[in-house]
């Protein structure tokens, strides 16, 4: 098999370069920033739950054993989670932590969906550039008639532009873009499931947490009530 033959720059630079022009001028700033947020993120470590619970295990056992009254900032390497009990430990409310969680995933999802919409806008564009080069490629036929060998490469090109188009699409933009969706649903619920674990340490039933929070009348009046 020929797989010279397979290439065309020509017929590459209609595809290429049309469709990126056409998803510059049809995206702001915002969108391509995020989708360079997006496309880096692929290139980092996936959020690993386990980790980040073993990163912050010493610091939840210090709020259990000490109350949220004196609860201080625990220490970890993702931002989200350090947002997220620094309001915690400001309003001494496991509530805060998890409605901080939620407004976080929030902007998170929200920056994901921006991020994904020039990749999705590339991703129509490809095939239709593709068909673009097609029609160029025909226009010259006119020209080259009388020519064996260039009409022969007019005919390639013609060709080869509708490949290259379904190609870009189906075979890169259509997978990048579903693999930061299922990346980022997968780090969302592992991100969840942390601090659904860390809201449930906080709010367990801890006689000595409750014995340093509750007034000095309450654990008296409990400690005299029947078991």
């Amino acid at each position: 098999m020929n797989y010279a033959a397979l290439l065309d720059p020509v017929g590459a630079g209609i595809v290429l370069g049309g469709t990126a022009l056409a998803v510059l001028l049809g995206s702001g700033r915002r969108e391509l920033g995020a989708m360079l947020v997006d496309l880096a993120r692929l290139l980092r470590p996936r959020f690993d739950p386990e980790a980040a619970r073993a990163e912050i295990a010493r610091d939840v056992e210090a709020m259990r054993n000490d109350g949220l009254l004196r609860a201080q900032p625990v220490q970890s390497s993702d931002e989200d989670i350090v947002a997220a009990t620094d309001a915690l430990v400001h309003d001494r409310s496991p509530r805060s932590l998890v409605a901080t969680h939620e407004v976080l995933l929030h902007k998170r999802v929200e920056a994901r969906e921006r991020g994904l919409r020039p990749l999705r806008l590339a991703a129509e564009l490809a095939p239709v550039f593709g068909m673009a080069g097609t029609l160029f490629a025909l226009s010259q036929m006119q020209i080259a008639a009388g020519v064996d060998s260039a009409l022969l490469v007019d005919i390639g090109m013609a060709i080869l532009t509708t490949l290259y188009g379904l190609l870009l699409a189906h075979l890169l933009l259509h997978p990048v873009a579903r693999l930061i969706e299922r990346r980022g649903a997968r780090e969302d619920a592992d991100r969840r499931e942390v601090i659904d674990w860390l809201a449930r340490q906080l709010t367990l039933d801890n006689p000595r947490r409750a014995a340093k929070d509750d007034p000095p009348e309450a654990s008296t009046r409990r400690a005299g009530e029947p078991a």
